[in-house]
């Protein structure tokens, strides 16, 4: 649907708003908050705006465009002076947000400004956010925001806008920090996107769902200058922001080669971390690369110490392996390992949180992260205890994920009840936070370093020292701070070259054994709310699936599809939209009665391309004809061989199909008349 908009000679101003409640923001804001004093840990919260310094960097220079942070600016509220008049406010942020981003929503457009709404969260999840804001942008941004604002400064604009083709990383521009470079000091840390996508099939994953299985990325050369203007800008950490940074090997290979003589140029090393499989320890050549470049930290997702939990979820990667072993022998070049830990799977029983942690303790894991499970919506997972009843129905209201995504899971476990997950869990936590434990983890992995990494370290300086003591001395409580003196000790006699990891893990423990208090208020709140039923479990209501016997012909016929409506469209840049719609408006006709397909099928598919291509046709601005501002899209099968545009064809099918079983969620057929 196109909507109007006022066309103006001044410069039009643009608002982007991170919002706050973040649940790791709101830790490291809180605790951190009471060390301000000790100048240990001045930043307000975690990781810089990367994903609107890069909507800023699509954004044409005759717009001029703020960036608001709440977690660094303080909440906007109805009485907030920016000083300016805005014609457009743009809010991102996954699901946990949906109630404060429909708070931001409400607030602007009471004061007659549209709101636009992208990001993880409406990627997921759109029918949630349809009836809150003017315009929706369902996956990644880079054609459809400059396809936008073309439109908007011409005078209309849709009231969605959904990337159905996965982006080729080479066009994402280098981010614009200008408007945030003033604040980077209030974060722990900048980030770059190398990567997106990942080439695992996860069971409970949505970063396949949102971002696919290939492993996409951006030129070497842009990320070492992106590298480069953090550092210049005075960052000192780095997250490399990929869904799997070794999805692709090669590259990654090639890109830490690169930067690892930048990174031992600048004045003070840079400390990188990032998110990787446990396969990487297969490669002793990519360990000794990781390690050169200076990664503090890996985030590598081994999810259970249960075997059969593993093979249930699909991830060969780790059940096929020895993973103790393999954690150790990353351990031993000097990188520590943050695991991500689930509880809750089918297989899971009563004893998975003692093996859960008698795991961490053996692996020797520095900083284990525990997690109830849950079926993000869209995934393999989802699908599959949706069609099975056991998905508890999203609700915007009370003491919800929204909020804490700790304290809370969409599932009804297996082999056990509730509340044994949530209480299973929180004993699980409050061991792997126990000061005792946390040392004996650390003391393991720094007996196990065998190889020092080759960088050059850094100056630190007299004043962060002292800082770093005084903590130490008081900020710590009697048992924490021997435990640290012991951990400083032992790092000196054994390993000094690891203080400053060890220092950061350091830091770490104490903000996570912080919120160990605050984590038991939740659940115990949340298991008095559910067993006394102030609040209602509910499944999920029926949602209808896409028929497994249309899939097959789907992809046969899909390649004719596409031509039929790419050829019949004024607007090129609109063919993969409709597709969606065709397959959606044939589907919800046919879709309860399909057994197998059939040439009236067929006869029918064309008949709605050509109604799709004469509303489309008919709904573009008076006298326009394919004019070159909204053709944003490049004709993506020039220059490709037969089996490339086959190729092409079928991931781009895929894609579609996905996003029309997104809509079908919404769907809610006609209740068949009995004769």
């Amino acid at each position: 649907m196109l909507v109007s908009s006022k066309k103006g000679e001044y410069m039009k101003k643009i608002l982007l708003i991170t919002p706050d409640f973040t649940p790791e923001e709101t830790r490291v804001r809180s605790i951190a908050g009471g060390l301000n004093a000790l100048k240990f840990m001045p930043q307000k919260t975690l990781m810089a705006p990367l994903g609107l310094a890069t909507i800023a960097a699509l954004t044409p220079n005759d717009i001029e465009v703020d960036i608001w942070d709440e977690a660094v600016h303080g909440l906007i509220a109805d009485d907030t002076d920016f000083g300016k008049d805005y014609d457009l406010v743009g809010v991102t942020g996954y699901i946990n947000h949906l109630l404060r981003v429909k708070r931001l929503g409400e607030l602007f457009r009471q004061r007659g400004i549209p709101v636009a709404v992208g990001g993880p969260g409406v990627s997921s999840a759109p029918e949630y956010y349809r009836n809150a804001f003017d315009i929706l942008f369902i996956g990644e941004a880079e054609y459809t925001w400059p396809q936008f604002i073309a439109e908007w400064k011409a005078g209309h604009y849709r009231s969605e806008y959904r990337q159905v083709e996965k982006l080729d990383m080479m066009q994402s521009p280098l981010p614009r920090w200008d408007n945030v470079a003033a604040d980077l000091k209030q974060y722990v840390c900048g980030g770059v996107q190398t990567t997106r996508g990942c080439p695992f099939d996860c069971e409970f994953c949505d970063v396949i769902y949102i971002y696919g299985r290939q492993a996409r990325h951006k030129s070497i050369e842009q990320v070492l200058q992106e590298v480069s203007t953090l550092e210049q800008l005075g960052v000192e950490r780095i997250f490399f922001s990929d869904d799997n940074f070794i999805g692709n090997p090669h590259y990654a290979k090639a890109l830490l080669k690169a930067l690892i003589p930048v990174n031992n140029a600048f004045c003070n090393p840079i400390g990188f971390f990032t998110q990787i499989t446990l396969n990487v320890a297969k490669d002793n050549e990519m360990l000794e690369l990781l390690a050169d470049a200076n990664f503090s930290v890996l985030f590598i997702g081994i999810e259970s110490a249960n075997i059969d939990s593993l093979i249930e979820m699909n991830k060969p990667q780790n059940y096929k392996t020895d993973m103790v072993g393999d954690i150790k022998k990353i351990l031993s070049y000097g990188l520590p390992v943050t695991a991500g830990l689930i509880v809750g799977f089918d297989h899971d029983d009563a004893s998975i949180f003692d093996h859960q942690f008698e795991f961490s303790q053996e692996a020797c894991i520095p900083m284990p992260t525990a997690h109830m499970l849950k079926a993000p919506l869209g995934t393999k997972l989802w699908v599959r205890f949706h069609k099975e009843g056991r998905v508890v129905q999203f609700e915007e209201s009370g003491l919800r994920p929204l909020n804490d995504t700790r304290a809370w899971t969409n599932i009804l476990p297996k082999l056990m009840t509730r509340k044994e997950l949530m209480t299973g869990y929180l004993s699980l936590v409050e061991r792997l936070r126990d000061w005792r434990n946390f040392e004996a983890r650390v003391m393991g992995m720094l007996s196990l370093i065998q190889r020092q990494p080759q960088v050059k370290p850094r100056s630190a300086s007299w004043e962060q020292s002292m800082a770093v003591f005084k903590f130490v001395l008081e900020g710590m409580e009697p048992q924490e701070r021997q435990c640290a003196i012991r951990l400083i000790r032992y790092t000196r006699q054994r390993v000094p070259f690891m203080m400053a990891k060890v220092i950061g893990l350091l830091a770490r423990q104490y903000l996570e054994a912080a919120e160990v208090l605050s984590l038991r208020e939740l659940i115990e709140t949340q298991i008095r709310l559910e067993s006394t039923e102030e609040i209602r479990l509910l499944s999920e209501p029926t949602v209808f699936f896409v028929p497994e016997a249309f899939k097959k012909p789907y992809r046969d016929i899909f390649p004719q599809l596409h031509e039929r409506v790419h050829q019949g469209l004024i607007d090129k840049s609109r063919t993969q939209d409709s597709l969606v719609e065709v397959i959606y408006d044939f589907l919800t006709r046919w879709g309860l009665t399909f057994e197998q397909f059939e040439e009236h099928h067929r006869l029918f598919l064309f008949e709605i391309c050509d109604r799709t291509i004469a509303k489309e046709n008919g709904e573009l601005p008076a006298g326009a004809s394919a004019p070159a501002e909204l053709r944003v899209l490049p004709d993506r099968l020039a220059g490709l061989s037969e089996g490339q545009t086959l190729v092409w064809l079928r991931r781009l099918a895929d894609e579609v199909l996905r996003l029309v079983e997104q809509d079908l969620r919404s769907f809610r057929p006609e209740p068949v008349a009995s004769n």
